[in-house]
């Protein structure tokens, strides 16, 4: 009865939020059949609305102890987060994914997945090295302002959606007669009016001779169902089908000599990450009186309020706080743009749209005319809130063997950077959409919890360099080579549901995970190597617990 009274009051959520988008902004939305289902007037069907969101001890479920109205924040923040967004919400011009739930959420939609999980889909980032030994983020920012969509690599654009008059995605007609070269003249015939203008760059895709596949500026447009460009490639024989789009995607530049890939992590527990005291990190900077010779750094970078302090969320601790690390993914990712509003300090955030590959687009592409699109943060605080309230994942419970591993994991050192746990501070509130805070929450006042981690840049060794060396606004310490502790708890969740571990998801088990560690963590590993089979079982049943 309660799951269902919050289902009823999540729908109306979702439907004053529906309203609340301005009419020139909203879909024509043709009826639903019997069983509910709706299309848009250009035949795309809608998105599955949310299920309830998961209860107290349910998996992605509250913290504990929430009062209802601390309750009230998570169930609306969820509803934000699990939104698939669109061009008429701000999504694009290019983006990765059309939703936080996508890559934080394992299913296949919010339906068949969890809020804030972790899965298989993976981000890439790009960048170079300058001849002065900068790094470049080929965002059009530094010394070197090169633009060419960095450093993000949006690997989808608004052009697909099809419900944006003037901004398209086009079927090629069919072999012989769809893509036809004479000279380096090339013209493309589309099987409908394609909308497409003279200087617009389009991209190819699929076409099956790969010579005509790529991004050009479009040189004339004979008829309404064909255009021209000119080729770097001659003698293509005729060739038909794939697709074109006149806002491209992104593609990894060819000047890129750092190429990357991140993996989405879960969410679980951040709020209480977020509220770990600066001193509390900043105390094991140098990891004391540890004899493995591991030495971590706190990675100093300004926070929303441009205050420098230890970062704590990301691969690199770029992100001091959760609400910073909530809205530079929503430009970042969603390409939605958001500034200083009740909250924050205008240098630290994204008010200009991003360039897809660093090039103008059609303004038929974006018809969110907010500015920001994110009005007064009501999008990001949301998000942080739901996300600061997500419970952590318990560990299962001990026996013989785990507690047996756990003794194993302090001996040969794993504990100096894996560091069980972490006290939060005192009176902690959340933002809200009004500009002001929350009471206090003692679900997230001084509590000790065990992630597994010191949040602090350690070296790993050549043989696991990678990786922006993010440096935001020329501040922090992360090189090619130096990675967050990542935190261990959720370990098992994390593997079965993303089938990979380590910040590019590449290995594929925790004992690969484990020699994979280099640099600081050399000797560490050797003792790893050297443990007899009773304490490698116990070691394993203990990380496979977490």
């Amino acid at each position: 009865m309660q799951r269902s009274a919050r289902l009823v009051s999540l729908l109306l959520l979702v439907v004053l939020g529906i309203l609340a988008i301005p009419s020139h902004f909203t879909h024509h939305v043709i009826a639903g059949d019997t069983h509910g289902n709706c299309t848009f007037s250009n035949g795309h069907s809608c998105p599955p609305p949310p299920p309830p969101p998961p209860l107290v001890g349910q998996f992605g479920g509250p913290l504990a102890g929430l009062s209802s109205s601390m309750t009230g924040l998570f169930d609306g923040g969820y509803g934000t987060f699990t939104i698939k967004w669109d061009p008429i919400l701000g999504l694009g011009p290019v983006f990765t994914q059309p939703g936080c739930f996508t890559c934080h959420g394992t299913g296949v939609d919010v339906l068949t997945g969890t809020a804030g999980d972790t899965g298989p889909l993976t981000g890439t980032r790009y960048g170079k090295w300058n001849s002065d030994g900068t790094f470049n983020y080929l965002d059009g920012n530094g010394t070197f302002p090169e633009n060419e969509g960095g450093p993000t690599l949006h690997g989808s654009s608004n052009a697909t959606f099809g419900t944006l008059p003037g901004c398209n995605q086009m079927t090629i007609a069919a072999s012989p007669g769809g893509a036809v070269e004479s000279g380096s003249k090339v013209t493309i015939t589309t099987t409908a009016a394609h909308g497409f203008k003279v200087g617009q760059t389009a991209q190819m895709l699929n076409v099956p001779v790969s010579g005509y596949n790529g991004q050009f500026t479009i040189v004339s447009v004979p008829s309404t169902t064909t255009f021209t460009y000119t080729n770097t490639v001659t003698g293509l024989a005729d060739s038909g089908g794939g697709v074109t789009q006149n806002l491209p995607h992104e593609v990894v530049p060819t000047d890129a000599t750092v190429v990357s890939t991140v993996r989405s992590p879960q969410l679980f527990g951040l709020g209480l990450v977020d509220n770990i005291p600066d001193s509390a990190i900043l105390a094991n900077v140098g990891n004391p009186g540890n004899t493995f010779g591991i030495s971590g750094v706190a990675n100093m970078v300004a926070d929303e309020n441009g205050v420098v302090r230890p970062g704590k969320f990301g691969q690199k601790l770029n992100s001091v706080s959760l609400f910073q690390f909530t809205f530079n993914a929503e430009f970042n990712e969603l390409g939605i743009t958001n500034k200083a509003g009740p909250f924050g300090t205008a240098s630290q955030f994204f008010p200009t749209e991003h360039l897809p590959q660093g090039l103008s687009y059609p303004n038929s592409c974006q018809s969110d005319t907010n500015s920001p699109q994110d009005v007064e943060q009501a999008n990001m605080i949301k998000m942080t809130q739901f996300e600061a309230l997500l419970a952590p994942i318990p560990p299962q419970p001990s026996n013989s063997s785990i507690a047996a591993g756990l003794v194993v994991f302090n001996n040969i050192g794993c504990s100096v950077c894996h560091m069980e746990s972490f006290t939060t501070q005192a009176n902690v509130k959340l933002k809200t959409t009004s500009g002001g805070q929350t009471a206090v929450i003692p679900s997230l006042s001084n509590v000790t919890f065990n992630p597994y981690s010191d949040f602090l840049l350690h070296n790993m060794g050549t043989g696991d360099s990678g990786g922006i060396p993010f440096q935001p606004f020329g501040t922090g310490q992360a090189t090619l080579t130096m990675w967050r502790t990542a935190p261990l708890w959720g370990l098992n969740n994390a593997l079965t549901k993303a089938s990979g571990l380590m910040h590019d998801n590449g290995s594929a088990t925790i004992t690969a995970a484990i020699n994979r560690h280099g640099g600081e963590a050399t000797t560490v590993i050797s003792n790893f190597q050297g443990l007899s089979s009773t304490d490698l079982s116990n070691l394993m049943a203990f990380l496979g617990s977490l």
